[in-house]
């Protein structure tokens, strides 16, 4: 069901009060005279004409074909005890629940779900607003009658507001006593810091500030957690086939906090939109160095020096002297789900030296496929050359620059990744790098990588005598200290074992940690067990990180098997991703069917993209087979001779 044009985003204080076609609205008379002065009239609507996103659900991530709709919705052990609750109000005696939890774990989705069984009895649904939230109950409230779901979301509006707010408590109560106007289903959302206030015994002897609220609230909570169990994600997994957003949001958290960011993940994308050029610099600084290979920790002083090059000349002279602490203001601010672009990583107590940053997991995702094609400016690289203290960090971007053909840089980063130590945990970067000036042979084995490799090595050992609870925990503290291969080993111990769910998240948690290789191949341990589409999942999910071959590899099976329509939807899948082969191989299927103009189209594409040059698995490329018929992608002939299209390095 789509909500009305006229419907107000959630997130707001949205109220009953919505027009349009899909609103039918009914207007009850208070207990007040109609004529009297200040006369309020209580606006509800039926359940089934009422649409989520009106009642403050949290928009979710955008995919054009699911457009307006939810993400499909998972039932969790807390939806078991609140669908008891409403089985009870509609039995006929009047319940109140308030569901418990953190910011954007699902609370204000699973009431809606909750009640979706009242529906066909033609419940109706009231959600005071309207001066205010507070004053809206407390006129409102007597005027409540049978059928009716009371939307009290973000409860400490209504009972913690510090004038009416006892008397809303005690106005509840009384409506949930009056069998008369049995049966009501009081529904309401709060934080546990809300909950602590409103339940909490008083302090001082003879003052009971919230006696009210206290009565009416105590045993009426339903706990929902901040992260989904393992049997959770067997469902999330399972829903993740149809729903392409849960599975953005499988492959983008590795702490199973699935509702996190499915809301956190819209906030972050507007406010990254909307920032300003010094923020911006600082995330495209930061996606360049996640997606070419940094660790997870990017020092301060590295993000502030990089940061130059990505701002144009009017651009760098507007900002103000402060902007770099301005920006990680605006960057660190929280969202949904306590998400933030960036995040100040936690330091242990004692430690000194340089402050470092995280980028949002979803953020690098979303740089990996915007950035792509695109090469980090000057300033990155010398920043690299004199802040990052990881050797591995050094060498990666050593690889990356050589790889586009920054030679120097490339050999300046390779000297300076040689005299720095090799891979130390958080707790050993205590003071602040030397700046590179010259080079150093020495390699020292500090005791911290001796640690994480003990830490790795126990790991291995508690795998193979079968104790892998042990296993996973000790690879986790290696992950940690920088040692994600461990954990990537005992991902794949786990799925031999017969262990999926527990290698599947385990595998994720390698990938966030900086060895995503690990769900490619877990793919392919999925296809060679005939679990065709698990395998695709976990293709994509690697294919997020960058590796698109196992995507290309599950193509080219189901090409060998002679489901086309299934290989060239992967193929599209793969260039998405900016796979090399992906465009000419789709040019390939579209020339076999038929479609001589549109192969010829991509076919260009392909070679505008410098694709042309990889090895493909047919020995007549497809542009060898296009360009001989004179098509131009506008279909006007072409004056190209057969090897002047081929790019200057076939």
């Amino acid at each position: 069901m789509q909500a009305s044009k006229d419907s107000v985003a959630a997130g707001r204080d949205v109220g009953a009060v919505i027009t349009g076609d899909n609103n039918t609205i009914t207007v009850l008379p208070t207990a007040q005279s109609a004529s009297a002065p200040g006369h309020k009239t209580l606006v509800t609507r039926l359940i089934s004409e009422c649409h989520p996103l009106d009642l403050e659900v949290h928009y979710a991530i955008h995919v054009a074909a699911k457009e307006g709709e939810l993400p499909a919705y998972v039932k969790r052990e807390h939806d078991t005890h609140l669908q008891r609750i409403v089985a009870a109000a509609q039995r006929g005696k009047s319940q109140l629940c308030v569901l418990v939890g953190e910011s954007s774990t699902g609370k204000t989705r699973a009431a809606w779900e909750g009640i979706q069984s009242l529906a066909a009895d033609e419940w109706r649904l009231w959600h005071p607003f309207d001066p205010t939230r507070a004053d809206a109950a407390l006129t409102g409230l007597e005027a409540v009658g049978p059928k009716t779901v009371v939307w009290l979301n973000e409860a400490q509006h209504y009972l913690a507001h510090p004038e009416v707010g006892e008397k809303i408590a005690a106005a509840l109560r009384t409506l949930l006593a009056d069998t008369h106007r049995a049966p009501i289903l009081v529904l309401g959302t709060l934080w546990p810091v809300h909950w602590d206030h409103l339940t909490s015994l008083p302090i001082q002897p003879g003052e009971d500030p919230q006696e009210q609220s206290r009565q009416l609230l105590t045993g009426r909570q339903i706990h929902v957690p901040d992260a989904f169990t393992e049997r959770d994600l067997v469902a999330v997994r399972s829903a993740a086939q149809e729903d392409e957003r849960l599975a953005q949001a499988l492959a983008g958290t590795a702490d199973r906090r699935i509702t996190q960011f499915l809301a956190g993940v819209p906030a972050l994308l507007d406010r990254y939109k909307l920032s300003r050029a010094g923020a911006r610099a600082l995330l495209h600084v930061a996606m360049d160095a996640r997606r070419l290979g940094c660790g997870i920790d990017l020092p301060a002083a590295f993000l502030e020096e990089a940061a130059m090059d990505y701002l144009s000349e009017s651009e760098l002279s507007s900002l103000d002297d402060d902007w770099f602490e301005q920006a990680l203001t605006y960057t660190e601010r929280t969202a949904h789900g306590n998400t933030a672009l960036l995040r100040r990583t936690r330091r242990r107590p004692g430690s000194q030296g340089e402050e470092s940053f995280r980028l949002a997991d979803y953020m690098e995702q979303h740089g990996r496929r915007e950035r792509s094609r695109i090469c980090p400016p000057a300033s990155f690289w010398h920043a690299a050359l004199r802040h990052l203290p990881r050797r591995a960090d050094v060498s990666a971007l050593a690889s990356a620059a050589s790889a586009r053909w920054r030679l120097r840089y490339a050999l300046l980063l390779t000297e300076r990744a040689r005299q720095l130590p090799w891979a130390q945990s958080a707790s050993s970067l205590g003071a602040r790098p030397q700046v590179y000036d010259g080079h150093d042979d020495s390699v020292s084995w500090p005791a911290d990588h001796l640690t994480c490799r003990a830490l790795a090595d126990l790991a291995f050992i508690a795998a193979q005598e079968a104790d892998y609870e042990q296993a996973a925990a000790l690879a986790l503290e290696a992950a940690e200290c920088c040692q994600p291969d461990a954990l990537a080993d005992i991902a794949l111990q786990h799925e031999k074992a017969g262990l999926p769910v527990e290698a599947s998240d385990l595998a994720h948690h390698a990938a966030a940690y900086g060895a995503p290789a690990c769900l490619s191949r877990l793919a392919m341990m999925r296809e060679e067990a005939d679990l065709f589409e698990q395998a695709e999942y976990y293709a994509r999910a690697a294919a997020e990180y960058g590796i698109t071959n196992t995507l290309a590899d599950l193509a080219a099976r189901r090409e060998a098997a002679g489901d086309k329509e299934h290989a060239e939807e992967l193929w599209e899948a793969a260039a998405t991703y900016g796979h090399p082969e992906a465009l000419a191989s789709i040019a390939r299927f579209r020339y076999e069917s038929g479609e001589i103009q549109e192969a010829a189209r991509i076919a260009r594409e392909a070679l505008d993209q410098g694709d042309a040059a990889y090895p493909y698995h047919n020995t007549d490329p497809i542009w060898r087979k296009l360009w001989p018929h004179g098509i131009e992608p506008d279909g006007t002939p072409t004056s190209y001779h057969h090897d002047d299209a081929l790019p200057h390095n076939w």
